[in-house]
C-alpha cells in the first residue's frame, strides 16, 4: 500500500512495483487507507508525513494501535529530512525511513529487505516446534482476521477443539519420545484429510484447534467425524532407540461456528472448549456441536 498525496510519486512509485511483481494499493488519503484496510492486509506500507487529511505520524501509531494492522511494517516516504522527523518516525513505529528526493532502486531495495526479513520471522514466530503447526499466537491473529471476514461477507466458519484421548497412558506405556511422535503424526494427519484452506494450530500439550473457512457447524461436524473414525483406525508405527511401538489412537472434539454461535473469540473458544468437555464426558471418542447450535436446530 502507498499513501502520497503527490499524484505523479504515488504514480511513478505504483508503476516502478507493479513492472517488477508486486500488487500495489495506491491511496491518496490516509482516510481512504483507512477504509481499504477494512478490506485489505497489505505486507508493507509506503507512507508520507505531509497528508492533506491526516499527519503520516499519526496514521502511524492507529496502525500500531490495531491489532489486526499493527505488525504491517511501514517504510516513511518524506520531504521532512532532520534527524529529529528521522527520530520521531522510527520512535513511532516506523521500519523505515527515506527522504525525498529519493532513488526508486534504493526503495525497492529497501521494500526487500524488510519483507525477507518478515517472512523470516514470521515463518519462525507462527510455528510450534514440535509439530510444525501453528502455534496458539499465529491461530489467535488467523481467528480475528476470520472474524472479520464474517462481519463483511456474512459467510460462517467453524472451529474444532480436538484432544488426543488417554495421551497421558501413551506416555506412561512408552516415553515422551513415543508421545511427541504421535503430536507429530497426529498433524500430519490432519493435515492431509483437511482442506488446503484450513488450518491446524496446537494449544498446547495435546490440544489442538481447527479452524474451517467458509463451513457451518454441521458440515465441520461431518468432517470431523470422517476424520474421528478413520483416525481410529489408523496404526502409528514406532521404531527407533530400542523402543518399537504400534500407536492407535482416537480424538475428541468440540465444534462451535461464526457467527452461528458468537460473533467474538473468547466466546467461541468457550463454546469449544465446553463442547469438547461434553464430548470427554460422554465417553470420548465423540464429536459435540455447542450446545448454542443445539438451540437453531
Amino acid at each position: 500500500m502507498i499513501i502520497e498525496d503527490n499524484c505523479l510519486t504515488l504514480n511513478q512509485i505504483a508503476d516502478f512495483l507493479s513492472e517488477r511483481g508486486y500488487k500495489v494499493v495506491p491511496c491518496k488519503y490516509c482516510e481512504e487507507a483507512k477504509e481499504l484496510l477494512n478490506e485489505v492486509l497489505p505486507d508493507l506500507i509506503i507512507l508520507d508525513i505531509i497528508m492533506p487529511d491526516m499527519d503520516g505520524h499519526d496514521f502511524c501509531r492507529w496502525i500500531r494501535s490495531n491489532s489486526r494492522l499493527k505488525m504491517i511494517p511501514i517504510i516513511f516516504l518524506t520531504a521532512r529530512d532532520s534527524i529529529e522527523d528521522k527520530i520521531t518516525g522510527l520512535k513511532i513505529g516506523g521500519d523505515d525511513y527515506i527522504t525525498k528526493p529519493f532513488s526508486m532502486d534504493e526503495l525497492l531495495a529497501r521494500i526487500e529487505v524488510i519483507l525477507q526479513r518478515m517472512d523470516s520471522f514470521h515463518e519462525l514466530s507462527m510455528r510450534d516446534e514440535l509439530t510444525n503447526s501453528f502455534n496458539r499466537r499465529y491461530f489467535k491473529e488467523r481467528l480475528q482476521e476470520e472474524i472479520h471476514r464474517v462481519k463483511r461477507t456474512g459467510r460462517p466458519f467453524s472451529i474444532i477443539i480436538a484432544d488426543i484421548d488417554y495421551f497421558k497412558k501413551i506416555n506412561d506405556a512408552y516415553g515422551h519420545c513415543v508421545g511427541d511422535f504421535v503430536l507429530v503424526q497426529l498433524v500430519r494427519f490432519l493435515q492431509n484429510h483437511l482442506r488446503r484452506t484450513d488450518l491446524v494450530a496446537r494449544l498446547g500439550g495435546e490440544e489442538f484447534v481447527l479452524l474451517l473457512p467458509d463451513t457451518s457447524s454441521g458440515k465441520a461436524f461431518l468432517l470431523m467425524e470422517r476424520i474421528r473414525k478413520v483416525l481410529a483406525e489408523t496404526h502409528f508405527q514406532y521404531n527407533d532407540n530400542d523402543t518399537v511401538a504400534d500407536i492407535t489412537l482416537t480424538v475428541s472434539a468440540g465444534i462451535a461456528c461464526c457467527p452461528e454461535h458468537a460473533e467474538d473469540a473468547e466466546s467461541l473458544m468457550t463454546l469449544a472448549d465446553r463442547a469438547l468437555y461434553s464430548a470427554k464426558t460422554a465417553g470420548r471418542n465423540t464429536i459435540k456441536i455447542s450446545i448454542a447450535a443445539q438451540k437453531h436446530t
